[in-house]
Formats: C-alpha cells, sequence, structure tokens
C-alpha cells in the first residue's frame, strides 16, 4: 500500500511542471538548489537501482526533496533558464525508495501556461 501511494504521489508530482518562468540567471553562475544546467545530461549522470542519495547529490548538487511518511523521497531538479531563453524547460524527478536507492527517473517538459 505504501509503495502504491508513494507511486501515485511521484507520478502527481511529475505531472505537475511549474507554470511560472523565474527570471532568468547569467549562464556562468553556478547552479542553485534544485537547479541543473541539463534534465537530460543530469538523468544520464545517475543510475536507477544503484545510485545512493549521496551519490546524486554529489554529481547534481541540492535538490528540491518531498518526503513521505513511507520512507519514499521525490528529488526534483529544474533545468536553469539561460539568458535571452523562453520557456519550457526541463525537470528531472527522482524517486527514492526507503533504503535510499534511486528507484525510478523521470524527466520532463514543463508546460507553458496559456
Amino acid at each position: 500500500m505504501k509503495l502504491l501511494l508513494a507511486a501515485a504521489a511521484f507520478a502527481c508530482i511529475t505531472g505537475c511542471a511549474l507554470l511560472q518562468r523565474p527570471p532568468a540567471t547569467p549562464n556562468d553562475a553556478p547552479p542553485g538548489p534544485g537547479e541543473i544546467r541539463s534534465a537530460q545530461a543530469a538523468k544520464d549522470a545517475v543510475v536507477v537501482g544503484q545510485s545512493t542519495k549521496a551519490d546524486v547529490r554529489a554529481a547534481l548538487g541540492e535538490a528540491v526533496v518531498i518526503d513521505f511518511a513511507s520512507g519514499y523521497e521525490v528529488w526534483v531538479y529544474r533545468e536553469r533558464l539561460r539568458e535571452k531563453a523562453a520557456p519550457p524547460r526541463s525537470e528531472l524527478v527522482l524517486l527514492f525508495a526507503p533504503s535510499g536507492i534511486l528507484a525510478k527517473t523521470r524527466a520532463l517538459k514543463a508546460r507553458l501556461a496559456g
């Protein structure tokens, strides 16, 4: 039951990309918390069933973390907006099992409000 709830929450969160456009960040600035330069490159840097939270944090930096009482955690990283770039931007959503091992990944394109 807990696994089902975590999977449902993961599906809901991955389908709910932010619609607001934050201000652009200079390309030479280091990524902030929950921010990555490329969702696809970040996804390629982690391995489902093998990467730990420490591995992912070392490779991608701090994430926006949503934790559940079941022990599952969802980590969200969003691509930084480049100067003069318009949305949509991609995001990478990671699901960690209670063991701390990466269980699932999903890279998504944000949707435009309209």
